[in-house]
């Protein structure tokens, strides 16, 4: 590999969230947060450092290049031909959902979303005076289906006004098909649900799973739905926080615009954030982000061996995106309300308890996998422990 993704710093002195110490240690691994152990790619140095040497960061307006990025990438890798009046921004995701949900909602209402669940989504939804409904998927053969007929039913009787989609979904790491897309589109469409389709782990697919925008699925789509995404997650430029938000129905994005005037994003932009995102949008980390793929790839592929080799009885599910495991621990014997402190105290490792993740949630962790193969082998070892 031209990268080389064995070697990083040591994230225990760089403040970063998810290699936080608590008091009294200084040996933990750090393996909750979603974001990257890697260096980013070399192009994110080269735009940042003539900023940073101007020293001027006074309001600015996006150029017209940040645009025809953004634009290039959905038309290269996903056939869709995105509209420059489609896109507006708001610093991070979970604050674009939170804001369309608030525009496109009552206080009240209901927003519909899969469990398992990404729990900042669930505050977002209460904070804002919704209230939360959930569609359970099912696990079968160890992958995740969604319950067609109890989305329906929850649809018919609390009449949800949004449906809060997340594809990739967090944490169970499955890429909806083409099919599932349509269908849940129809549904919601059928009794005048708009959809908030937040696709911020679009980036890192394996094998054949292709993430499809909610945007590219139809012209129905395109009527109803909202697309929220940042190009943060695949490219490890989470401290740069960028939301990119994408509306084609025309009365739609008129609304939203207008009630995005007070909080003045239109030039109140982060001048790193829109050359780093300049930059890999316009293509010039392709290959870094092709090989970061590949050794994530190889990251999960060899956790789940190594787990049936040395028989822990634990089942980690084989993500078809993202670098999280969804780990099943519910034959392990450990308790499921405390399962996060066990990992903690036994192994020294800090992950989330499935818990978090709403009652579908009982009995498994969530776990990042982007990390150096050795804080990988590291990790094993001490998860062996636990069970010696």
């Amino acid at each position: 590999m031209k990268y080389n993704f064995d070697e990083t710093g040591d994230h225990r002195q760089d403040g970063s969230i998810r290699w936080e110490q608590p008091e009294g240690r200084d040996d933990i691994i750090g393996m909750g947060t979603a974001d990257m152990d890697f260096t980013c790619a070399p192009c994110i140095r080269k735009v940042l450092q003539p900023i940073c040497e101007e020293n001027t960061y006074n309001y600015r307006f996006k150029p017209e290049s940040y645009f025809q990025s953004v634009i290039r990438w959905f038309r290269e890798n996903y056939q869709l031909d995105v509209k420059k009046d489609w896109m507006s921004n708001v610093p991070g995701t979970i604050g674009a959902v939170r804001l369309v949900m608030e525009k496109f909602s009552e206080k009240g209402d209901y927003v519909l979303m899969h469990t398992p669940y990404f729990t900042p989504l669930r505050s977002a939804i209460e904070a804002s005076g919704r209230k939360f409904l959930g569609n359970a998927m099912k696990l079968q053969e160890g992958r995740y289906e969604i319950d067609f007929d109890d989305f329906e039913k929850k649809i018919k009787e609390y009449k949800p006004s949004i449906f809060l989609l997340v594809n990739p979904q967090n944490p169970t790491g499955r890429v909806f098909t083409r099919e599932e897309l349509e269908k849940m589109v129809d549904i919601c469409a059928a009794y005048q649900v708009k959809i908030i389709s937040d696709e911020v782990h679009f980036l890192i697919t394996y094998e054949d799973y292709k993430h499809i925008p909610i945007l590219a699925v139809s012209e129905r789509a395109r009527e109803i739905a909202v697309q929220v995404f940042s190009f943060s997650k695949g490219f490890n430029i989470m401290s740069l926080p960028h939301g990119i938000v994408f509306i084609a129905n025309e009365k739609m994005q008129k609304e939203w615009m207008e009630y995005l005037i007070p909080y003045s994003f239109a030039y109140a932009s982060n001048s790193y954030a829109i050359a780093a995102v300049t930059a890999v949008a316009g293509g010039e980390a392709d290959e870094w982000l092709e090989q970061v793929t590949a050794y994530l790839t190889a990251n999960r592929d060899y956790f789940i061996e190594e787990v049936k080799r040395r028989k822990l009885p634990i089942i980690p599910l084989k993500p078809e995106a993202s670098f999280l495991f969804w780990i099943d621990c519910r034959e392990s014997g450990i308790d499921p309300e405390k399962i996060d402190e066990v990992f903690m105290e036994q192994a020294g490792i800090q992950l989330n308890n499935g818990l978090e993740h709403g009652e579908e949630g009982r009995g498994f962790v969530r776990m990042n996998f982007a990390v150096t193969r050795a804080t990988l082998d590291a990790a094993l070892d001490r998860i062996e422990k636990i069970f010696l």
